[in-house]
């Protein structure tokens, strides 16, 4: 398959995610309740001048509820199409039709996020040592993938994350074949955006700069030169949102101040893994019956955690800062877990398996029979992608353990259906090595040999070393 071949192809891949993103928006007009969380009410306190302030349980004030940079995205929106407008004491309020504009607009830039998604699936499954075919078979089910045009409608970060982790396996490995800095540079950038943006992506971070520094493919001045550009990059991104926490708060918090928050959501009496109770009968038949029931469109959300607070704990909560708050939560939770050791071994199982199928007490995913299916048959295919990648000796060291450390920390605090979209592009791309292997090809040998990259070599400079195109 040539190189112009494969540019079209792309290009046509493109242009079906982004028709298929934008499509299925417009016709479930998904702007108009789009899952905003607290992004909504951080970015009207931006826009009405108060700062980066949220109000929960009485007391309103600078929080660390959320990540920094898409309230910022929103806020932006907000004042581009002036959703935001203010009475007479000056208390904010928004316009729901400009609103709804500004919400469109986001759902655009995902749109337009999902289609470089197509790209960048198919050049991180070359990296990973993915045959052309395979890399086209990955990005193909990218842009028709269910679940990811349905993370495209969400008001949030996560298809922006889902580009960045894409984006960071592609960079760290060329980085490494290279030896260059250039590379490195944008790995380290990119890595630390996604880390200001999902945390939960830290340790991950961490631990593969380590992999670094022990790795005999570099040069030891390689490198302590990536190291420092990593050091560089983590503190130039996270360090001013780090210290703003530090002045607010009086604590040291990298990016969110809600660790302990999440930890009593998936560890109390009422807990099911998630942030959501467990759906009762009458709920789930009150579900079925919903005419929407597949897309699972303007259905009536179920009760969550904070809804079994009782009154002496709502009490307890109440007119304090965020930082004292979080305090209060720890406690509960660590409570909680010494007196139910066996109940909390329970619920981390329950929170392993629903991060790696589906969250069944999310009414839209109990409800849509699609995005069942997808997650059930991604699942598959990635196990048997896993062994043709093992077969064929693909780099895996880096998606293993993001995936391993972010899986740890949802079975350990609180999942979310969400929480699984950015690793799908991975699995999909394991898929595209499954189905490529699977397809009669005469040629197989020398197509194998002209893989994305080459082995790194123990005791061998990469830069002595080159990679195919």
């Amino acid at each position: 398959m040539s190189q112009r071949s494969i540019r079209i192809w792309l290009a046509i891949l493109c242009i079906i995610a982004l028709v298929a993103r934008l499509g299925a928006d417009i016709k479930l007009k998904a702007w108009r309740a789009p899952s905003a969380m607290e992004h909504r009410s951080i970015a009207v306190s931006l826009v009405a001048g108060t700062g980066f302030s949220f109000s929960n349980f009485g007391y309103y004030g600078p929080s660390s509820v959320q990540s920094p940079l898409f309230p910022f995205l929103l806020a932006g929106m907000y004042k581009t199409f002036h959703a935001v407008e203010f009475d007479a004491d000056h208390k904010p309020h928004l316009i729901p039709e400009q609103e709804q504009k500004a919400y469109f607009a986001i759902m655009v830039m995902n749109a337009l996020a999902g289609a470089l998604l197509v790209w960048l699936t198919y050049h991180m499954t070359r990296t990973l040592g993915g045959t052309p075919l395979a890399g086209l078979i990955a990005a193909g089910l990218v842009s028709i993938w269910p679940t990811q045009i349905y993370a495209a409608r969400f008001v949030q970060a996560v298809v922006f994350i889902t580009c960045g982790l894409a984006g960071m396996i592609i960079l760290y490995y060329r980085a490494m074949a290279s030896g260059k800095t250039a590379p490195w540079l944008g790995y380290s950038i990119v890595a630390a955006l996604v880390a200001v943006t999902e945390p939960v992506f830290l340790p991950g971070l961490f631990l593969i700069t380590g992999l670094m520094l022990i790795t005999r493919a570099l040069p030891w001045n390689k490198r302590f030169r990536n190291l420092a550009i990593q050091a560089f990059a983590v503190l130039a991104i996270l360090g001013p949102w780090a210290t703003r926490n530090y002045i607010v708060h009086g604590k040291l918090i990298p990016v969110k101040g809600s660790f302990w928050v999440n930890v009593w959501k998936g560890n109390n009496d009422y807990a099911t893994g998630s942030d959501r109770l467990a759906l009762t009968p009458a709920e789930k038949a009150k579900l079925a019956r919903h005419p929407t029931a597949e897309t699972g469109d303007d259905i009536e959300d179920t009760p969550h955690e904070f809804d079994m607070l009782d009154p002496s704990q709502i009490a307890e909560l109440a007119n304090h800062p965020e930082a004292y708050t979080e305090e209060i939560f720890k406690r509960y939770a660590t409570t909680w877990i010494k007196a139910h050791p066996a109940r909390f071994a329970q619920l981390c199982g329950l929170r392993f398996i629903k991060s790696i199928t589906i969250d069944w007490d999310n009414p839209r995913a109990y409800l849509s029979r699609t995005y069942q299916a997808s997650r059930g048959l991604i699942l598959l295919l990635t196990l048997g992608g896993l062994l043709i990648a093992w077969r064929q000796k693909w780099r895996l060291q880096l998606p293993i353990i993001f995936a391993v450390t972010a899986l740890a920390s949802y079975t350990l605090t609180v999942t979310a259906a969400r929480f699984a979209f950015p690793f799908e592009p991975i699995q999909l791309a394991l898929a595209g090595g499954l189905i490529a292997a699977m397809v009669p090809d005469p040629d197989r040998a020398r197509k194998a040999a002209a893989r994305g990259f080459e082995p790194i070599l123990r005791g061998v400079p990469a830069i002595a070393r080159t990679t195919s195109p």
